[in-house]
């Protein structure tokens, strides 16, 4: 809520109690006829004049805008062609947003808010919390254009605007950085780094010689006696 609406709405809560209690008073209370005396003192009267039509001013616009603004749209038109129509929902619009936020797991989403606004423009309101301390200018563009991109694949040319609010990081140190692998030199055989690895042994010129063929000799079944033998 922006400074000058927010003076209205002070302004009108402030005029409505004041003309809810001048007129009230010569009502209730053991103040009934003092408060009929102050209607004929001329900047009382004006007061309550003033109080009367800032409060009827503030009802109005209230009941207008109650009767004339449109219910928030749940879904966007993408595209028309030949009297069809593509759709996307505003649901599908907020979980795509907050897929892209948290896709490196570097940022998470805490609030996703979608607004359809009319001919088809859509406004994306993200609250970040990141996972390390960041440079907020660098990071901040480059998750606004990721979610221009994304976002932009959905819904075409439908988004309107995308505002980032980044909150406190969960931890206040920066982003480890990590080894790569890959570029880490090659391990050589039989070299033992943090885990045991085996060699075959094969023998050597100064070792006794050991056979290379084991041969098992098969014996041959034993014939069963004969009934004449017996």
């Amino acid at each position: 809520m922006n400074a000058f609406k927010r003076i209205c709405l002070f302004l009108f809560g402030v005029s409505g109690i004041v003309a809810l209690v001048t007129l009230a008073l010569p009502w209730f209370g053991p103040w009934t006829r003092g408060a009929t005396t102050l209607m004929t003192v001329n900047w009382y009267v004006t007061m309550v004049q003033v109080a009367l039509g800032i409060t009827a001013l503030g009802v109005l616009v209230s009941l207008g805008r109650a009767i004339f603004t449109p219910r928030k749209s749940k879904t966007v038109v993408v595209t028309k062609q030949s009297g069809d129509e593509v759709t996307v929902t505003t649901a599908a619009i907020s979980s795509q947003a907050a897929h892209i936020v948290e896709e490196d797991h570097d940022f998470f989403a805490e609030r996703v808010t979608v607004v359809a606004k009319r001919r088809g423009h859509v406004r994306v309101f993200v609250r970040v919390r990141p996972a390390h301390a960041i440079n907020v200018t660098e990071e901040g563009a480059r998750l606004h254009a990721r979610l221009e991109e994304g976002l932009s694949a959905l819904c075409g040319k439908s988004i309107d605007r995308i505002v980032l609010e980044f909150v406190e990081p969960d931890s206040l140190d920066p982003k480890p950085e990590y080894l790569d692998v890959s570029e880490s030199p090659s391990v050589e055989a039989g070299s033992y780094v943090g885990a045991a690895t085996y060699e075959t042994l094969a023998p050597s010129s100064s070792s006794p010689d050991y056979p290379t063929e084991i041969t098992v000799p098969m014996a041959s079944p034993v014939e069963a006696p004969s009934p004449e033998e017996g």
